[in-house]
């Protein structure tokens, strides 16, 4: 598939700001800087002394704080975007370190707030909770108390945000450089082709089996090149976490992303078995798979493989149509807002060199708009990638009426729009094929993102609690050891059903979730088990359905995940909960075999 279907699709960041070299950047940051001084000169003092006339004064500050926190995410989400759009400028990368002290700076003025709160008596704590003017800002409120254990002191707090520059945010900057700079080659027709890392990863659903293994010794050879930086990097991430986990008094590794997500332990670990208890059901698929490309082995480059049949090379008016069509024939209102991301220049599509691999949307600030970054190669699998992508799109969107401080969904949730707008676009496309080869290689297609979404996240999952735990007590790992862990977790879930070469062994390399938000992996397979409940349900009364799920999407990080899903009619919480998901993902097995069967 070409890399240059999406060409010239770039986003239009001008509703942030013009440029880096932009004079309201420095006068935003100026004022931001004085707001902050000004609300700690004037806030500091009484939250200290806090007592019953806490709630008469609460809504004031938080109005002020939520103006502040706005216009830093500005700031923050413009350096970020432009460093992500081109990796390999310098001067982008210098941007994004300046942002990143001055919002720090900052901030730790600010630090007074989280702190004096969680640090306030529990009972006066909770009478302000209660006041009907505090209601709109009560689940935030009630979710930093959450961390009244695990705060520090002010002054500590303002170390840690000082030192996070130089350390977690730091390796993650300089692992975003190293892998988006690997030069990655293919050789065609006698020729060395350079591809980007998104390319690479794009060439492993290809039909042409040479060309999955060539990309996959590509792949590992870029990354084998940069074990010894990129493990250190993995390690000083490890190092940074177990600091945090000790100095925060957290007990086990997960229990801070667990926090952040309004999710308990046990909860996780129900997950992480259920999934784990189905890894058969994926040696089953692959076993089919390997017989419907003929295969004697299925090796870890065929997973992903293309079925063969008709796929053409979409280019990305195309694409557009066909996700508009889905977004439209679900709800006018959803489709209006997805479409809105194309024709204002809210994407960014096309395949260049030094861009962030991937995908991603970014949330800015309820006054604007998010934004997406893709790949697109032209690929259908890339065309579920922006439905993906457009999910979250309108799932912020919707949010926005949610406001600053609780727009934002916890991971769990954060990827329930996401998921569904694939399954929209997934069956549009399913039922208007006819042919039946055709048919069946969308649905094994989807099979494939379906089981990484859930069996292959929970086993990257294992890996990182496995590393974690190994770094806890063996201290730095060597390459060797981190290798070993990953083709352990990835070996449980296939069983005899795929080979895993050598090559395979690198994998762990260029997992970005890994090193910018550990643990962030369970909350896809969550997300996914999650969905296939929920899209269930949309098949049972679409009409009744619709406006109860954009309200659930409306809700953002207003309630406890519970409650959210509750409203879209899912009870997380019942026993067993986990495999009705799992049971859907069986199904779709069963109805390729069936198809496979009549071929």
């Amino acid at each position: 598939m070409s890399g240059h279907l999406a060409q010239g699709i770039r986003w239009d960041l001008s509703d942030l700001y013009t440029s880096i070299q932009d004079p309201k950047i420095a006068s935003d940051l100026k004022e931001a800087e004085v707001m902050a001084l000004d609300l700690e000169s004037r806030y500091k003092p009484r939250f200290e002394k806090a007592d019953g006339s806490l709630s008469s004064w609460m809504p004031v500050f938080l109005k002020d704080y939520k103006t502040l926190v706005t216009l830093m995410t500005r700031l923050g989400v413009f350096a970020h975007l432009s460093f992500a759009a081109e990796t390999h400028d310098p001067a982008l990368g210098a941007f994004l370190q300046k942002i990143q002290v001055a919002l720090t700076d900052i901030q730790t003025h600010l630090l007074f707030f989280e702190v004096r709160w969680n640090k306030l008596d529990k009972t006066l704590a909770e009478q302000c909770l209660a006041d009907p003017a505090l209601s709109a800002d009560r689940h935030f409120l009630e979710k930093l108390r959450c961390y009244t254990d695990h705060t520090l002191s002010e002054g500590e707090e303002k170390i840690m945000a000082v030192k996070a520059n130089t350390s977690s945010q730091a390796f993650a900057r300089l692992f975003d450089e190293v892998v988006n700079r690997i030069p990655f080659f293919i050789e065609q027709n006698g020729k060395k082709t350079k591809k980007t890392e998104g390319e690479i990863l794009a060439l492993l659903h290809s039909p042409e089996r040479l060309l999955r293994k060539t990309a996959s010794e590509s792949l590992a050879e870029g990354l084998k090149n940069n074990t010894h930086l990129l493990t250190y990097i993995f390690n000083m991430i490890l190092a940074d976490h177990r600091d945090s986990l000790k100095l925060r008094h957290f007990k086990h590794p997960m229990d801070a992303m667990n926090l952040s997500n309004e999710i308990d332990l046990e909860s996780v670990r129900d997950l992480i078995a259920a999934v784990k208890e189905a890894y058969p059901l994926a040696a089953r698929y692959y076993r089919l798979k390997r017989g419907l490309l003929g295969l004697d082995k299925l090796y870890d480059y065929d997973r992903y493989a293309a079925l063969p049949g008709k796929e053409e090379a979409l280019d990305f008016k195309k694409c557009r149509d066909i996700i508009l069509a889905g977004y439209y024939g679900f709800s006018g209102e959803a489709g209006k807002i997805a479409e809105r991301f194309f024709t204002e220049r809210w994407i960014d599509a096309e395949v260049r060199e030094g861009k962030q691999g991937g995908g991603f949307c970014c949330q800015t600030t309820p006054d604007l708009h998010p934004y997406i970054l893709v790949n697109y190669t032209g690929t259908v699998r890339d065309v579920m990638t922006v439905a993906h992508e457009l999910g979250h799109g309108l799932h912020q969107v919707l949010s926005q009426k949610a406001g600053i401080l609780e727009s934002s969904a916890p991971l769990t949730m954060a990827e329930t729009a996401s998921v569904f707008g694939e399954m929209l676009i997934f069956d549009q496309l399913f039922d208007n094929e006819k042919d039946p080869g055709n048919r069946l290689a969308l649905l094994c297609g989807k099979i494939d993102d379906n089981f990484s979404t859930v069996f292959r996240q929970v086993a990257m999952t294992d890996f990182e609690l496995s590393a974690h735990e190994s770094g806890l007590k063996e201290g730095e790992l060597s390459s060797e050891v981190i290798s070993d862990l990953w083709m352990r977790a990835n070996a449980a879930m296939y069983g005899d059903s795929v080979t895993l070469t050598e090559n395979y062994r690198h994998g762990w390399k260029y997992i970005p979730h890994f090193i910018h938000s550990p643990f962030y992996c369970y909350a896809y397979a969550f997300a996914q088990l999650f969905v296939l409940s929920l899209y269930a349900e949309y098949r049972k009364n679409k009409t009744a359905f619709v406006p109860r799920y954009l309200e659930m999407l409306s809700l953002g990080g207003s309630k406890k995940p519970g409650e959210i899903a509750a409203v879209g009619g899912i009870d997380i919480h019942r026993p067993g909960f986990w495999r009705s998901g799992l049971q859907f993902l069986e199904e779709m097995v069963a109805r390729a075999e069936t198809l496979a069967s009549k071929e």
